[in-house]
């Protein structure tokens, strides 16, 4: 991690979310996470990760939108039905397959 990366600002905003919404994103690239949180500060036009702990803590709703601008949500791959028919046609028949000749041994 880069002295950046360690802001103590930063990482007592990532121990009050997992303390108080049980969210550990500690587990994230440094990089990628602040600047979502970033992102999200802009948005309020809040200027370092101190005040917006202390925006977190009397709107409890923030966290909503934090959330969601952490989290990517791609739901592209449940929506692609080639997909799922590739998954029908050539996944599962050889994992049964090979199931079923392992369970005949």
């Amino acid at each position: 991690m880069t002295s950046a990366e360690r802001d103590p600002e930063f990482e007592n905003l990532l121990i009050y979310l997992r303390q108080s919404r049980g969210f550990d994103f500690t587990g994230y690239k440094r990089s990628t996470l602040m600047r979502r949180v970033r992102k999200r500060m802009q948005s309020l036009t809040i200027e370092n990760f101190e005040d917006y702990l202390d925006y977190l803590e009397v709107d409890p709703e923030e966290f909503n939108y934090l959330f969601n601008t952490i989290l990517i949500n791609v739901t592209a791959f449940f929506r692609d039905s080639s997909a799922w028919e590739y998954l029908a046609e050539q996944v599962l028949p050889n994992l049964i397959q090979k199931v079923l000749a392992y369970l005949a041994c």
